[in-house]
Formats: C-alpha cells, sequence, structure tokens
C-alpha cells in the first residue's frame, strides 16, 4: 500500500501534462483531490462534453445563499485532467479539502449589498501561487494593483523558489522549471523535496489551514483503510509536505470534532478567462490564461502559431500585419530565447518580438493583444443535466426564447420597444435588475424625447449563478420573483421616494400586479410626507410611469390625482425650502427642482402648473434666496417664456449692482446660464448687465468671481462659446446689439482718413472718384 503525493499549481498547462503522465505510469486505483467533499455529487459532469472549461465548482449555503465560493477550473488545470483521467478510467475519484458545510459555520456570512461582494473567499488573503482553488470576491479592476506588502514565505512559496534561483520574476522561474520542463521524470518529486525544505522554516499551520489539512489526512486514511493499494493525491505543492507521516488519527480527529455544519448545494456555473488572472483579484489566478490555453492546445510549435495569433487579432482591428512581419517576430523570439539561454521562446521573448515587428514599437497595439490573446474573454458552458434552482432554469429558457445568449463579452444592447420581442427583452432586462441579477447595465432611455429606445451594456458575470440562487428565495419564475421581491420591499418602508422608484421599476419590468400594490403604498406614503425634497425626488419616476406606461403596455392609472396632491405640497413649502442655504445646499435644491421642471414638462395636463410657475418667478425675485437658486428659477421662466428679454434684464439690473456682493452676483449667473446657450446668446440686455457688473468691479474682486464665471460657461459647447466669446468682443463699443450686430451709437469714423483711401480705391475699382467731403458735386456726379 502506497500513497502518491502530486504537488500542483491549481492551473498551469505543463503541470497538468506531467500529471497525467504520471498518473498514467503509476495506474492508481483511488484519486484524492484537494477540493470541497460537498462537490463529489456532480463530479461525474466532467466527463460531459456538454461541460466545456473554464467552468467553476460553486458551493453554497442554501439558508444563506449569499455564502457561496467558486471553484474555478480550466482545460489546463491538473485537476481538471486528473479527475477527467480517473473518471474515464472508472478509478474511484473524492474531493478531500475540508467541507464547506464546515468552512461555512466557521466563516462570518458576508454583509455586502452587492452580489460580486458577497461571495465568501476560501483561500489565503494574499494572492499565493500554489494554493487552494479561491473564490472571485469583486470585479476585476481596470489594472493589476501593486502589492502593498511583502509575502510571507507561507503565502509566496514559488516567490522564494525563484529568488534562491536567481529569478526576479517568479513567473518566469515557474515556467522554466515545470511549465517548459522537457523531462518531467522526477518532477513532482522534486516539487515535494522543495516544499518540505520551505516548511521546514515555517510554524505549524493554524486555524482554518490546520482544519484543511487534518481533514485531507484523515481522507487518506480513509482510503487507506478501505483496502486502495496505489492512492493518487493531487493537492497544492504546499500542502504536499504535511499530508502524510505528520500526525497522528488521534490529533487530526480530536482537531476536527465538534464541529458545527450547514447544509450546502453544489453545481458547475460557467467561468471566464479573465476570471483566472491575478488582476480580477484570484488569490490562485495566473498572470495570462489565453498564453497557458494555447500551450495546452498548442505544445509543439507555440511561437509560431501565438504569432499567428496576434497578427489575425491586429487585422481584425484594420491594423497591419504582413506576414513578413510574422515570420520575423518568430525569427526574433527564437533569437532571444536563444540569447536568454532559454529551451523556447517565452512569452515575454514573444511579447518582446511582436511588439517589435508586428506593432513597429507601439506599446498601444499591445494592450489589444493582452486583453485578447493572453487573457481572453472565453465563457465556459454547462450542460442542462447540472443541478439548478428552478429560477436559473426559467432564466435559461427565457434567454433562448428571446435569443439572448450570454458571453463574456462587455457590448452594447439597443432595443426598439415597439417591436414585440425587443419590448419582451426590455421587460426580461428589468425584472433581472429589480431580482439584484445584473446581466445588462441599464445606460439610456433613447433621447431627449424618444419613448420607444433603451440601450444596455451586457456583461455575463460568473457571479451571477450566485445571484440567481439568492433570488430564488422569492419565487421559481423571474416574473413572480420580482413581484414578489417588490411587495416585500416596499411594505418594509415608508419612505416616498424609495416607493416611487420601485414603482418606475415596475413599470419598466410590465409587472402590473407590483404596479397596483405600489400605488396604493405610494399614494398613502404621499398623504403623510413632510419634507419638500423628498416629494419633489418622488415625482420624475411617477411623471414616467403616467407618460410611458401605455408605449410600454403597461396600465398606469390613478396617477394624476398624486401628482397633482404632491404639486400642491411642493409649490407651498418650497420658499421655504429654499431659504437659508449654502452653496451645497442651493445646489441639492436646484437639482430637485430641475427634476420637478422636467417632470411637468413630460405631462400634457396637469393642475397646478401656474401656482408651480408662480412660485419659481417669487423665488426669482426675493432678494434673502441664494443668487444660485434665484438665477436658475430665472432662466427657467425664460426658457418657458413667462418672462422675456426685457423682464431678464431687469432682473439682472437688481442683482448686478455695487451694491450685491461679488460672489452673490457670480452664484446668480452660474443660476442663470444653465442650460441652452442659444437662448442666453439672443439675450442682449443680459450680457450688457454682466459687461457693466464686470467692468465696475476692482482687480480682488475680479479675481475672486473671475474663476466662477469661467466654470460657470465651461459647460457650453465650443460653438457656443465662440458666438458668446463673439459678443464679448464687441460688448465694449457703446450701442445696442440685436443678434450680435451694432444697430446705433456706433463709434465715429475719421472722415479726413477715410477721404484719404478713396482715391486710391477709386482707380483699383475703376469707377469715378467719389466726392470728398467739403466739395460739391457736379451734377453729373450727383
Amino acid at each position: 500500500m502506497t500513497v502518491h503525493l502530486f504537488g500542483i499549481r491549481h492551473h498551469g498547462p505543463g503541470c497538468a501534462r506531467s500529471l497525467i503522465a504520471a498518473l498514467t505510469a503509476l495506474d492508481p486505483d483511488i484519486l484524492l483531490v484537494e477540493g470541497p467533499p460537498d462537490a463529489d455529487p456532480v463530479l461525474p459532469l466532467i466527463i460531459d462534453e456538454a461541460l466545456q472549461p473554464p467552468v467553476a465548482l460553486l458551493v453554497y449555503d442554501q439558508d444563506q445563499p449569499r455564502q457561496a465560493v467558486f471553484y474555478p477550473m480550466a482545460a489546463f488545470s491538473p485537476e481538471w485532467q486528473a479527475i477527467r483521467f480517473a473518471l474515464k478510467r472508472n478509478v474511484p475519484t473524492r474531493l478531500m479539502d475540508l467541507p464547506q458545510a464546515l468552512r461555512f459555520s466557521l466563516e462570518e456570512p458576508p454583509q455586502h449589498e452587492e452580489v460580486a461582494e458577497r461571495v465568501a473567499e476560501t483561500t489565503e488573503a494574499a494572492e499565493e501561487p500554489i494554493v487552494d482553488a479561491a473564490v472571485v470576491a469583486a470585479d476585476p479592476p481596470a489594472t493589476e494593483p501593486p502589492p502593498t506588502t511583502v509575502p510571507t514565505l507561507e503565502e509566496d512559496p514559488i516567490g522564494a523558489l525563484a529568488e534562491a534561483a536567481g529569478y526576479a520574476d517568479r513567473e518566469l522561474w515557474w515556467e522554466d522549471q515545470v511549465e517548459r520542463r522537457n523531462d518531467p521524470t522526477d518532477l513532482f518529486a522534486s516539487i515535494f523535496e522543495a516544499m518540505a525544505a520551505l516548511r521546514a522554516d515555517v510554524p505549524p499551520a493554524e486555524g482554518i489551514e490546520a482544519l484543511r489539512e487534518a481533514h485531507m489526512r484523515q481522507a487518506i486514511r480513509a482510503a487507506e483503510r478501505e483496502g486502495f493499494q496505489r492512492i493518487a493525491v493531487v493537492c497544492g505543492a504546499w500542502h504536499a509536505p504535511v499530508l502524510v507521516e505528520y500526525s497522528t488519527a488521534n490529533k487530526d480527529a480530536a482537531l476536527l470534532a465538534g464541529k458545527k455544519r450547514t447544509k450546502t448545494a453544489a453545481t458547475w456555473v460557467p467561468w471566464t478567462n479573465s476570471r483566472l488572472a491575478y488582476r480580477s483579484g484570484y488569490g490562485a489566478g495566473i498572470e495570462s490564461p489565453g498564453w497557458y490555453s494555447h500551450l495546452w492546445e498548442q505544445p509543439d510549435n507555440h511561437a509560431i502559431h501565438w504569432v499567428t495569433k496576434a497578427a489575425r487579432a491586429l487585422r481584425k482591428e484594420d491594423l497591419d500585419a504582413p506576414s513578413s512581419n510574422v515570420i520575423e517576430a518568430v525569427r526574433l523570439a527564437d533569437a532571444l530565447a536563444a540569447i536568454r539561454a532559454r529551451p523556447v521562446p517565452g512569452l515575454q521573448e514573444l511579447r518582446e518580438a511582436i511588439q517589435t515587428t508586428l506593432c513597429g514599437g507601439n506599446f498601444t497595439p499591445m494592450e489589444l493583444i493582452r486583453d485578447e490573446l493572453e487573457v481572453g474573454d472565453i465563457l465556459g458552458t454547462v450542460p442542462d443535466t447540472a443541478p439548478a434552482v428552478p429560477l436559473q432554469r426559467d432564466i435559461e429558457t427565457i434567454q433562448r426564447r428571446l435569443r439572448m445568449r450570454p458571453t463574456a463579452e462587455i457590448k452594447p444592447l439597443s432595443l426598439d420597444l415597439r417591436q414585440e420581442n425587443d419590448r419582451a427583452r426590455s421587460h426580461f432586462l428589468h425584472r433581472l435588475v429589480i431580482l439584484g441579477v445584473h446581466w445588462g447595465s441599464y445606460l439610456s432611455q433613447g433621447g431627449a424625447k424618444s419613448t420607444f429606445a433603451e440601450t444596455w451594456q451586457m456583461e455575463w458575470k460568473p457571479e451571477l449563478a450566485v445571484a440567481i440562487i439568492e433570488a430564488s428565495l422569492w419565487g421559481n419564475s423571474v416574473y413572480e420573483a420580482a413581484i414578489k421581491k417588490l411587495q416585500e420591499a416596499s411594505s418594509a418602508t415608508d419612505n416616498l421616494a424609495d416607493l416611487t422608484l420601485m414603482l418606475d421599476s415596475a413599470v419598466l419590468a410590465s409587472l402590473p400586479e407590483a404596479v397596483e400594490s405600489l400605488l396604493q403604498r405610494v399614494n398613502d406614503a404621499a398623504a403623510v410626507a413632510a419634507d419638500v425634497r423628498g416629494l419633489m425626488g418622488a415625482l420624475p419616476p411617477l411623471a414616467r410611469v403616467a407618460r410611458y406606461g401605455d408605449v410600454r403596455e403597461t396600465k398606469a392609472t390613478d396617477l394624476l390625482p398624486i401628482i397633482e396632491g404632491l404639486l400642491a405640497r411642493i409649490v407651498v413649502g418650497l420658499p421655504g425650502a429654499c431659504a437659508s442655504l449654502d452653496d451645497d445646499a442651493a445646489s441639492a435644491i436646484i437639482e430637485s427642482i430641475n427634476n420637478t421642471q422636467e417632470s411637468l414638462a413630460l405631462l400634457e395636463e396637469v393642475a397646478g402648473k401656474e401656482d408651480w410657475q408662480r412660485v419659481l418667478r417669487q423665488i426669482a425675485e426675493r432678494e434673502s434666496i441664494h443668487g444660485m437658486v434665484r438665477g436658475r428659477c430665472s432662466r427657467i421662466l425664460l426658457d418657458e417664456q413667462l418672462i422675456n428679454g426685457a423682464e431678464l434684464g431687469q432682473l439682472a439690473g437688481l442683482t448686478l449692482n455695487p451694491v450685491t456682493p461679488p460672489s452673490d452676483a457670480a452664484a446668480w449667473i452660474s443660476g442663470v446660464v444653465q442650460g441652452s446657450g442659444l437662448v442666453l446668446i439672443h439675450q442682449d440686455i443680459l450680457w450688457q448687465a454682466l459687461d457693466g457688473w464686470l467692468r465696475e468691479l476692482d482687480g480682488d474682486n475680479f479675481l475672486t468671481v473671475v474663476a466662477l464665471l469661467r466654470r460657470a460657461f465651461s459647460e457650453f459647447a465650443s460653438p457656443e462659446r465662440r458666438a458668446m466669446g463673439d459678443i464679448v468682443r464687441r460688448i465694449g463699443l457703446a450701442g445696442t446689439f440685436t443678434n450680435g450686430v451694432k444697430t446705433e451709437n456706433s463709434e465715429q469714423i475719421d472722415r479726413a482718413r477715410a477721404d484719404r483711401t478713396l482715391p486710391v480705391l477709386a482707380s483699383l475699382l475703376g469707377v469715378p472718384m467719389p466726392q470728398l467731403a467739403g466739395t460739391e458735386a457736379t451734377g453729373e456726379e450727383q
């Protein structure tokens, strides 16, 4: 009876290839693999051809689905290949790590709201290169974050071995010694010896790590008691030295005794190459999963195939990549490998060769190659026979019916709500958003006046599988789950703004049962709400429901009385809400005023519009209110043609005078210029008032307000700013301007100087000499 330990790195084609060779030579009668025993029932699916990596084992707490963990695998993962090797030969295969049922009970459940942050990590905090399968706990940042602390020996054993060998790059050392090893003989014995030497200087494991290693030893002992003779153990290399003859069975049993267990379930979910990379935050990640996938698929002549792929990627983006440069890139990569005493070109040599030849030394195209080839956006597939909650099956059915195939690619989706299929897609995506399954991000609803268009940004993320499981607590179908979640959420709050947003979501998702109950909740909350800004914040969703409900084939009745009641209370409370504001509070109330104005603009007929306009005029004329608020109200009145240019000039004259502090006057101007610049260009009186006010400022006050004015005008488009600049350039001349043209009080012309130019002009043009000043014209000339 012998136990054969194979210490591996969790993702590596060379390591996987060597492992298969070693297992073939051993011909084991049982295979033990580091992984959660909770997933043993779904292991046989690995040999189902419909299960295409990258995929991940998902283990979750059935009572608290947000407490979940992923174990990612790629085609080049040693565990994946080992399990397939054993199952195809009917060799008993077991996972032997500490069960997640026990680990969940030892860890605090996550409290974050976002699904991507709800996934519990199962590995060390640091990014250890030879570790157990780990969890992707968040969306990948744009770039790989720099390390903030120096990793310990336990956290980075590969780094320690690479440093001892004189390598500055641990990935390069691993690739030379393992992934590109020409002779895999005694590879795993060498890895075992190296790790044993490292662990000799490290204190015994504690906490979760001690429990994990104790459970793995117990699993090995159980296989020995069952009489298996050739026991193959595949585990993270760091653990290999302590899994045999390290502790007694009694000590390990005592360590594991008395631990509470939770009820777990397991399944397979699609994964992506990008989530196998370090930059995703995955602790056991690799730098370039696309490169490792290429090495697995192309063990021979990998350099030629890699450069060819790079050329195709460049040509796809209409970039030059001639065949001659491809040949030169391969030759240069071979030369660099020879200079560096490497047996074959590695990724670094190929990068340098491609950048030099195909990219002309430019680094920008290399970003394309990095994203598309070195990492990649491949999304795995899972067979229908994999365990899934009913909600997952309903989502898959709807996806097939609406022809919405999930992909890892980030791409836009434009919908025309006049088309039945697009409208159904919109309803489906909005329902998923309600359930917290953010497959699509809602970007916009058409243009400024469009009611029939939506734009989404689509990206299927692996952690959505957890969000779907969690959402299944609300129901077995997307429709019923979305309704139940909205109904329960609405019954738990009296906040009017929250309720109106839920109502808006229910309309967008076409959930008439939820709309009906939410209308009653909104009506009840509106009757007792007192906060003016809260009332104003509730109007936009209600206005959208009233305006667009019929377009989306969603009944949205009885809204106008609610809107009119809210508006009446807003009109009464708004002047008081505008008193004694600082700059931040003024900006906030202006945002509420804008939202209310836009909401009323959506509705053709609503009682109280005239009262709203009247209160805006009162605010515009009240000197005690913050200048920015008065200016914004003045501008709204102008845009609605409730005041004309002369009246705006009067309001400007009341504000832009020597008595008003310059900062208050600048705030008023900031409020007035919000909106269309074309309207302002034609307000001559306003420009004259602004010019006169600026001329009266002394140097210190001018420097104080010029930055405020520059920021206020910076929001306009370039053509509008140019037109305003022309007005400012000419406005120094006395007179009145209409559309930028001076009409009176023109500067006096110097007639004597003009007379001296007339003879020359007459000669050049071949016309009779005009009558000069002070002379009498002949009858013929007249």
